[in-house]
């Protein structure tokens, strides 16, 4: 008896996800109201996404705000970014750059590379928190460890800049080599306008002595992801 309760909520969860993903939202929100209202996390957290984007139901920030936080606090580390995203926005809630950097770096831990990289935004000295370019670089050290060209790109900043960092503009081409690489659309772009930038002002051997740098960063991460 106690398989079948269990099975029960697991089957209704499935065919909601199954839902969801055909884009049945008005039939994917009746099944997960009530597994919601019986603390999944898992419907939580996607109530919480259909509430931010009105998917079949009108948007609703307050709702969102509500279904992200129990799924946040129930360890859910898309949800736990969501959540820093709407406090440091000020979506269905005041604006509050402080409980938006501890739910940041909740799902930073968890792994989430989208919010090492909000972390170290907010080091950069906005919604009210400090600036702490030290910071910053580090939490971007860690996005670029996981593979965020983004983290990539505004480590090439850093560097270029002295931010957090003393200036070193062979390693500031470094990195933006290594973004260009990885990224894509307008990002690939700014990294391609970067790099071009920097090798108009150093020297042959210094260009060479960058794109070293970057060939040996990606063969060794590379490498790391395979194993």
């Amino acid at each position: 008896m106690a398989q079948n309760c269990r099975a029960e909520p697991s089957q209704a969860l499935s065919d909601a996800l199954i839902r969801y993903a055909r884009l049945d939202y008005a039939r994917a929100h009746q099944l997960l109201g009530p597994l919601a209202d019986q603390g999944n996390a898992v419907a939580q957290e996607i109530l919480g996404f259909m509430y931010a984007r009105g998917e079949g139901t009108p948007r609703d920030a307050a709702a969102a705000f509500r279904w992200f936080t129990l799924a946040a606090e129930a360890g859910r580390a898309e949800a736990q970014f969501e959540l820093g995203r709407m406090y440091r926005e000020g979506l269905g809630v005041a604006a509050d750059g402080n409980t938006a950097l501890l739910w940041f770096r909740r799902a930073a831990e968890q792994g989430k590379t989208d919010a090492c990289n909000s972390v170290a935004e907010l080091y950069q000295g906005s919604s009210g928190i400090p600036a702490d370019q030290t910071a910053a670089l580090a939490w971007f050290f860690r996005a670029a460890e996981r593979g965020s060209a983004q983290a990539m790109y505004n480590i090439g900043l850093h560097y270029a800049e002295g931010q957090g960092v003393d200036r070193d503009e062979i390693e500031a081409f470094k990195w933006f080599v290594v973004a260009h690489a990885e990224a894509i659309g307008d990002l690939r772009d700014g990294a391609a306008r970067a790099r071009a930038s920097l090798a108009e002002r150093l020297m042959p051997m210094q260009v060479q002595m960058g794109l070293v740098r970057a060939r040996d960063w990606m063969q060794t991460h590379r490498a790391d992801e395979v194993h």
